[in-house]
């Protein structure tokens, strides 16, 4: 009788123990915390505390101070990008009534956004203010936004006003990651000399975010192949290749993680489209 209730306790602990490394195993395959490269444009300066250990961060820094900055840095965060929108005005901005005379079109799918002519001169002028400004906070890079109006308004005029600004990012000795602007990068990347790009960030290569529904799922393969062709281009030419996917799904997550490692692009994964810490 002895004998039995110890091989009972002994298949206990046995199966205890399995479950736990189970389930550590588990949690290990879903997640996407690695901790290489988070983006959270969507949070502001409450996030600081919270973030630690951290090889890639991209935040809005508008909305966090110099000693914000310096704290992240504190607590292991060891590159900061700022997310800075070329290509479009917002209305949130203090500064978007100011130039609502150089809008060129509405913004599908992001209502308070509108685009804007880069190759405005006023305009050049202001984002080389806010440069200005990230730079003196302390930021390593720029996370680019909307270079697309060069898709949508393919002028020369608004191809050289994109490269003006560039320019100017580049000449404060931080790195650049444009985010998405397939068109331009392409354009830029197999006429130019001298790139200035040290990164592309495409969202969405293996998952996709439907507005009208408010549903995260995957992308066609069609699709999924274009962004992988662009990607690996700017790779060809030197530039290191980010994935942004948005996924709920624990298998989709594991999917588009394994999707991005297998072409050694570096992959952060959100469950939120307005990029803020989980849901």
């Amino acid at each position: 009788m002895r004998k039995t209730k110890l091989f009972i306790k002994i298949i206990c602990v046995l199966i205890l123990i399995l479950s736990t490394a189970l389930l550590s195993a588990c949690s290990a395959s879903t997640s996407d915390s690695t901790g290489k490269y988070v983006v959270l444009i969507g949070e502001d300066s409450e996030i600081t505390e919270k973030l630690s250990d951290i090889d890639l961060l991209v935040i809005d820094a508008e909305y966090f101070s110099q000693n914000d900055i310096a704290r992240l840095r504190e607590n292991g965060v060891r590159e900061i990008y700022s997310y800075i929108n070329i290509g479009s005005i917002e209305s949130f901005r203090s500064y978007d009534t100011d130039f609502e005379k150089y809008t060129l079109g509405a913004y599908e799918n992001w209502p308070e956004e509108k685009w804007i002519d880069v190759s405005a001169p006023e305009w050049q002028a202001c984002t080389a203010s806010r440069v200005d400004a990230l730079v003196q906070k302390g930021v390593d890079g720029f996370f680019v936004d909307n270079t697309d109006v060069y898709y949508n308004y393919p002028q020369e005029s608004i191809y050289d006003g994109i490269l003006t600004i560039l320019d100017y990012m580049d000449h404060t000795g931080r790195k650049i990651m444009i985010n998405g602007g397939d068109c331009f990068v392409k354009k830029y990347l197999t006429t130019e000399k001298n790139v200035l790009i040290d990164g592309v960030n495409q969202e969405n290569v293996f998952t996709a975010y439907d507005f009208s529904k408010d549903v995260y799922t995957k992308n066609d393969q069609s699709t999924r192949e274009y962004y992988t062709e662009y990607l690996d281009l700017a790779m060809s030419h030197g530039c290191t290749a980010y994935t942004l996917e948005y996924a709920t799904d624990p298998t989709i997550r594991r999917q588009a993680a394994a999707y991005a490692g297998k072409h050694g692009y570096i992959c952060c994964i959100s469950d939120d489209i307005g990029l803020c810490l989980g849901r």
